[in-house]
């Protein structure tokens, strides 16, 4: 290990486990004396800025009352860093003596991360630095999973089930509830785990990785109609057409995030207005937003485990000397605890992880059982519920 301080830096969109994550690699972290651990306030602001805490004042109850957060206990924030920042980013490590450093967070950040280790070392600064996922849209290249996904899985599969015996009770034709998923459709596809008959919600299930027709879209929802009067569709916020471009997006740029990407969300409105012009019927639209990735109540057991896991074994891998890696969690076996791997960031970085096509069907639920045998054991039990008697 080298010797210095060492950094924790937590980056983008929170998520139920992420603070899991700060709290696992703080503790192991502890375990090596004589030097200090800091964490960036918000990211890589912070680290730009110099705004950096001595983590040493926390006690231990503050520690497990921040694992049970929700959040991000250091702040966040999405910057791409310029050539201006990385110098200061640098200057700031000097300053603080720091040698180290854990990035916990999603794609942008193993490519920040990636940024900081290589212009140290053309400033001839020794610095180690680990990468631990983190993001619920389960988007980042070699991992098998991330943590954040499964907890944000299992909150909008239970609100599927929650949501269809609402509106079995009191029938109003269509719902159209709206996930969060940018460019991916893996939080929106788990809803399909809410079925356990054929007639229960989702109905219909749009994800990005299959593209988007209005036509077939309106068709299969008048048929379903027909069928049996209701409907409920789940969509993900990012769906595309069959030119790639997003069926639905906020053009106004004051409404761009950091990174100057365009607002999403609101698709489940639109396309709720939609089908109620076109089929002339009533359709209303849910948008859970960011309660999917907020609630503690819908935290998966697998999910705070790998949290935990990536955490640690950050740390672990900084004592074994290693460098510019992230911890990369293997798929989960029968019986055998969660395993983990080292993966390059070069091969984690500039690629997006998709829904496998082998994964997907072309039906009104567009996952197969692959994906079902996959999602399973990471998002844990559902609550059930008795069947109702008003069909």
């Amino acid at each position: 290990m080298s010797d210095g301080n060492l950094l924790l830096v937590q980056a983008g969109g929170p998520t139920q486990v992420l603070n899991t994550t700060l709290c696992a690699a703080l503790e192991e972290a502890v375990q090596n004396k004589g030097r200090k651990i800091f964490g960036s306030r918000r990211a890589l602001e912070g680290l730009i800025n110099g705004d950096l805490i001595d983590l040493g004042f926390l006690t231990s109850a503050q520690i497990d009352l921040i694992r049970r957060s929700p959040g991000a206990a250091l702040g966040s924030s999405r910057r791409k860093p310029t050539s201006a920042d990385l110098e200061q980013i640098v200057r700031n490590l000097r300053r603080h003596q720091i040698r180290q450093a854990i990035f916990i967070g999603g794609n942008g950040t193993m490519h920040a991360a990636h940024e900081i280790r290589s212009f140290a070392r053309k400033q001839n600064y020794e610095l180690q630095v680990i990468g631990a996922p983190k993001t619920i849209d389960n988007d980042i290249n070699g991992t098998d999973r991330s943590p954040g996904y499964a907890s944000a899985a299992h909150y909008i599969a239970q609100s599927t089930r929650d949501l269809g015996l609402d509106i079995r009770s009191l029938p109003q034709p269509v719902t159209i509830l709206e996930s969060m998923g940018r460019g991916v459709g893996w939080v929106a596809a788990a809803s399909a785990m809410a079925k356990q008959r054929s007639q229960d919600a989702p109905h219909l299930v749009c994800i990005p990785e299959v593209a988007f027709d209005m036509d077939c879209f309106l068709s299969r929802l008048d048929g379903l109609l027909r069928q049996q009067g209701w409907a409920v569709v789940v969509v993900a916020e990012g769906i595309r057409d069959k030119a790639g471009r997003p069926v639905y997006e906020n053009a106004d740029p004051s409404m761009a995030d950091a990174v100057k990407r365009p607002m999403v969300g609101g698709v489940a409105r639109f396309l709720a207005e939609t089908a109620a012009r076109e089929l002339k019927i009533r359709c209303r639209d849910e948008k859970p937003g960011l309660l999917g990735r907020a609630s503690m109540l819908h935290v998966a057991p697998q999910d705070r485990i790998d949290a935990d896991l990536v955490g640690r074994a950050a740390c672990k891998a900084l004592t074994a000397g290693e460098d510019e890696q992230m911890i990369a969690l293997e798929p989960l076996r029968d019986g055998e605890p969660a395993a983990y791997t080292l993966l390059p960031f070069d091969k984690v970085i500039g690629a997006e992880r998709v829904i496998p096509k082998e994964w997907t069907s072309g039906g009104p639920i567009p996952t197969n059982e692959r994906f079902t045998e996959y999602l399973r054991p990471l998002i844990g039990e559902l609550l059930e519920f008795e069947h109702v008697f008003c069909d």
